[in-house]
């Protein structure tokens, strides 16, 4: 089922990165509550649950260092390591969800903001060796290209999920995929993606039903 599923979403990735479409900014939301962000400690502390997370400041904008973690009613956890994945990964939102996801003073980064990202880092080519962590990239294949995590970003591969005609949730493995709050049309969104076996940082427009990662950036 996996194998399936990753082929599906390499034909989607495929036929969206070929489309001439443009891309819509969406306005995301604030959140439903309150954050505190500390610039001397590189932390922010969201106030809905009061998780704190690592923050990373590149080029001039603020950016999470780990992966979005705030529970919402659709948000879902990558079944591995005991099921506490989570607490390292984070966990993976369809799109129309991850729009709200971040705390207030915080947002879902547009393409732009990735864009400017993947520019301040070097370029798209090797950006991905640069933002990789430098840990969990190896698993199990000589060929994955490990992170070097040059600015502190600490992208994780945590995964990405569907839920099929038939009501099963799947879920694959392949890298750190983000959702990003430019919309391209009304089924699809623009994610950007860090491969295991690539040095490089790529995007494409993936149907909103999946369920991918969160990096939020400060307003």
């Amino acid at each position: 089922m996996k194998h399936a599923f990753y082929m599906a979403l390499a034909l989607a990735f495929f036929f969206a990165a070929c489309s001439d479409d443009g891309g819509d900014f969406v306005t995301p939301g604030n959140g439903h509550g309150g954050s505190e962000y500390d610039a001397d400690a590189g932390t922010l502390k969201d106030l809905r649950d009061g998780q704190t997370y690592a923050t990373v400041t590149i080029d001039g904008r603020v950016w999470m260092a780990e992966n979005l973690n705030y529970e919402t009613e659709t948000s879902v956890v990558f079944p591995e390591y005991n099921g506490k994945s989570h607490e390292k990964y984070g966990r993976l939102y369809a799109w129309e969800d991850a729009i709200d996801a971040c705390p207030s003073d915080w947002r879902l980064p547009g393409e732009d903001d990735w864009n400017d990202l993947v520019a301040a880092v070097g370029d798209s080519a090797t950006a991905g060796t640069k933002l990789k962590a430098a840990r969990d990239w190896d698993k199990d294949k000589k060929d994955y290209v490990v992170g070097t995590d040059d600015y502190g970003f600490a992208a994780l591969p945590a995964a990405v999920s569907h839920v099929n005609t038939n009501g099963v949730r799947s879920f694959s493995n392949n890298g750190a995929f983000f959702w990003t709050a430019t919309e391209k049309n009304s089924a699809r969104a623009l994610m950007f993606v860090m491969h295991y076996e690539k040095e490089s940082v790529e995007s494409g427009a993936f149907p909103k039903d999946t369920w991918l990662s969160v990096r939020c950036i400060k307003d």
